[in-house]
């Protein structure tokens, strides 16, 4: 058990929920959850009931989503954390094949109630770039295969998770005091589930996010100025012409100096060099896009607001 002493060296400095959310990636509403109905978070109170962290929450929150990441259950992670051993040292069943297995089942038979029910679960306890790195971008590279009745599998999973993240953002957007990130479309061949979970992701996060779809160079400067816009994300898994993508692509960071990140498994295949305010995530995935705008904006990724619980 941690000493006295140790403990109040540990909270000399504490920190409200929306700077843990800011260096971690993981929203309010997920954190409260992990705390709520796991255990895995005991953060102190104010006289007011306010939630503070310490700085070992910030490093125990980043042990939480490694084990999340290699798939551990998000039941028995309290018991993994107990246990003291290294995420590498540990072997362990990957939950997201589970659930991967479990939404194309849901998917062949079109089961939309289940669908919903499904979503609730996930959502509830997973933050959503890891919800769309290890579920969602594996499961429409599978409905993308030539079979029958994968095209209507796929309208429908889009249609109704696009839907049920809408309904969540517009809860959210309200509370949204951080920077205006605009997330843009330079072909058509962009799948816009994946952009509607980022869009998702960074609402929750605090981020003022606007989802602009496909643009022209000039129509994203118009943006930029009547937006009063901090940064760009492209987010691309494909494109009908990568040269094509690329001339885009070099067109817009001569038409803007404010950051654009690029993401996607696109990014994997691109050749050329860009300025310096491009940054390209490295894991392509949208938790690496998150990790990059907190780079980029260090002070201020979720803006300031009220104490919050």
């Amino acid at each position: 058990m941690m000493n006295k002493d140790l403990m109040t060296e540990n909270m000399q400095n504490p920190l409200p929920i929306r700077e843990i959310s800011r260096l971690t990636g993981v929203n309010s509403v997920t954190l409260r959850a992990w705390e709520r109905r796991y255990g895995l978070i005991k953060p102190l109170r104010t006289n007011k009931g306010h939630r503070l962290y310490s700085r070992d929450d910030v490093e125990l929150i980043k042990t939480i989503q490694a084990w999340l990441a290699r798939g551990l259950a998000i039941g028995k992670v309290s018991e993994l954390l107990e246990s003291g051993l290294p995420t590498q040292n540990v072997d362990i069943e990957n939950i997201w094949q589970n659930y991967l297995s479990e939404l194309l089942a849901i998917m062949a038979d079109l089961n939309l109630g289940k669908l919903e029910a499904f979503f609730n679960q996930l959502f509830s306890v997973y933050p959503a770039a890891l919800i769309a790195d290890q579920l969602v971008s594996p499961v429409l590279d599978n409905l993308n295969q030539e079979s029958f009745g994968n095209s209507v599998k796929k309208a429908i999973l889009i249609n109704r998770l696009s839907e049920y993240l809408l309904m969540l953002t517009q809860r959210q957007r309200q509370q949204a005091k951080g920077k205006r990130i605009a997330i843009i479309q330079l072909n058509t061949a962009v799948n816009p589930l994946l952009n509607a979970l980022l869009h998702y992701g960074l609402t929750m996060n605090q981020m003022k996010s606007e989802l602009l779809g496909v643009v022209s160079v000039a129509e994203v400067v118009f943006a930029a100025e009547q937006l009063a816009l901090d940064g760009f994300i492209v987010f691309n898994d494909a494109c009908s012409s990568l040269g094509e993508f690329q001339k885009e692509l070099m067109q817009l960071t001569q038409a803007t100096a404010l950051p654009i990140i690029v993401g996607g498994k696109l990014i994997h295949a691109l050749t050329d060099e860009f300025p310096s305010h491009v940054h390209l995530a490295q894991d392509a995935g949208q938790q690496d896009v998150m990790d990059m705008l907190n780079n980029i904006f260090p002070e201020n990724f979720g803006g300031e607001a009220k104490d919050e619980d």
